[in-house]
C-alpha cells in the first residue's frame, strides 16, 4: 500500500497521540512494553540464580539496563532504517504511529482511575478497593472513602507524567527509537527499581536513569497544568493565580522521587486539596510529607474533579499535537515534498 504523500513526522506523531487518546490501548499482545518487561524479567532471573554480591549486582544491573535500551531503541531505529532503504518508507510511517500509539499510556490511565471511581459512585468500597490495588502498590484492603480516593488522584496525577508528558517528550524529541528507550528504562525500573535487596543493587542503573530521563518532563508537566488550568483553577477556589502557582511549587519537592511531586502538587494545587501524608506497604506504614496546602481529598467528586482536568490535559495536548501537525504538513506540501 502506498501513501498518496510522505507525511512529516508531526503528522504521524499526532496521529499516534489521537489514537490513544479515542481508542487506548489496543494488541497487547504485540505490545512493545510486553516484550520489555518479559525480557528483563528473563535477564533478571538469570542473574540472580548466578550473582550475589552487591557490587557484582550493581555492574549486571547497569548491563542489564544498557541491553535492553539497546535492543528495543536502537532496534527499533535498525529496523525502521532498513525498511526504508528497502523502498518501504511507508510501512516505515505506519509502524511509527503503531508504535507511538501503544507506548502513550493516557487513556490507559484514565480508564484505570475511572474504574476506582465507577464503584465509588455507586457505594462499592470493596471493588473501589480491589480496583485502587492494581494500579497502586500501597495496602487497599483497609482503606477508608478518603484513603481510596486520595490513592487514586494520586495514581492519576502522578502518571500523568510517566504515563503521557515524558513518554510524548521523548517521541518529540526522538522519534520511536528514543520513545522505546525512555519506555525500556521505565519498564525496567518498575520491575528492579525496588529498595530492597537484591533490587537495590540491581536495580539501582534503572532507577537513576529513569529519574534522569524524567527529570525534565515532570517539570514541564507541572508547567503546563499551569498554565493550562492554573486561571480556571484560581477562579474556582476564589485565590489568586499566584497562589495557584505558589502551592505547587512549593509541594514539588515534597516526596522521596526528585520527580513524582511536581504533577502530585500541580493538581493538589488546582484541586485546593493536599496529597501524600503516608501509605501502608506490606502491612508498614510509611510516613510521607503532605503535598498541597488545602483539605484532604475525601469524596468520589474530588476523583471526579481530577479526571477531569486529566481528560482536558489530554485534549489540550492532543489540539497542540494537530496545530503542529497541520502547520508543517502545509509547509510539506507546500515545498513540494509530497
Amino acid at each position: 500500500m502506498k501513501l498518496l504523500i510522505h507525511p512529516p513526522f508531526s503528522v504521524l506523531f499526532f496521529l499516534a497521540l489521537a489514537g490513544d487518546t479515542f481508542w487506548g490501548g489496543r494488541f497487547y499482545r504485540f505490545h512493545p512494553v510486553v516484550a520489555m518487561g518479559r525480557t528483563g524479567r528473563w535477564l533478571e532471573r538469570l542473574i540472580l540464580r548466578t550473582v550475589s554480591r552487591p557490587w557484582l549486582l550493581r555492574f549486571w544491573g547497569m548491563l542489564l539496563l544498557f541491553g535492553v535500551v539497546l535492543l528495543f531503541g536502537a532496534g527499533s531505529v535498525l529496523f525502521l532504517f532498513v525498511l526504508d532503504y528497502w523502498g518501504q518508507a511507508d510501512l516505515a510511517a505506519l509502524l511509527t504511529v503503531f508504535w507511538g500509539y501503544q507506548l502513550l499510556a493516557g487513556k490507559s490511565l484514565e480508564d484505570h482511575v475511572e474504574a476506582v471511581y465507577s464503584p465509588l459512585v455507586a457505594g462499592d468500597l470493596s471493588g473501589a478497593r480491589a480496583a485502587l490495588a492494581r494500579i497502586v502498590g500501597r495496602d487497599t484492603e483497609e482503606l477508608d472513602l478518603s484513603g481510596i480516593v486520595r490513592g487514586a488522584i494520586e495514581s492519576l496525577s502522578e502518571n500523568a507524567n510517566d504515563a503521557l508528558v515524558a513518554p510524548l517528550f521523548f517521541f518529540a524529541l526522538g522519534g520511536v527509537g528514543l520513545l522505546m528507550g525512555y519506555k525500556s528504562v521505565s519498564t525496567l525500573d518498575s520491575q528492579v527499581g525496588y529498595k530492597y535487596p537484591p533490587y537495590r543493587d540491581l536495580g539501582w542503573a534503572s532507577a537513576r536513569a529513569d529519574d534522569l530521563m524524567a527529570f525534565l518532563p515532570a517539570r514541564l508537566s507541572l508547567l503546563f497544568l499551569l498554565a493550562f488550568f492554573g486561571f480556571s483553577a484560581a477562579r474556582r477556589r476564589g485565590v489568586s493565580f499566584g497562589t495557584i502557582c505558589a502551592e505547587a511549587f512549593g509541594s514539588r519537592l515534597a516526596h522521596p522521587s526528585p520527580n513524582s511531586a511536581h504533577t502530585m502538587s500541580a493538581f493538589a494545587a488546582l484541586l485546593g486539596i493536599r496529597l501524600g501524608g503516608g501509605a501502608s506497604y506490606r502491612k508498614t506504614w510509611t510516613p510521607k510529607p503532605w503535598i498541597g496546602t488545602g483539605r484532604e481529598a475525601l469524596f468520589p467528586d474530588d476523583l471526579s474533579d481530577a479526571l477531569r482536568i486529566f481528560r482536558r490535559f489530554r485534549m489540550v495536548l492532543l489540539l497542540l499535537a494537530g496545530v503542529w501537525g497541520a502547520a508543517d504538513l502545509v509547509f510539506h506540501l507546500a515545498s513540494g515534498r509530497g
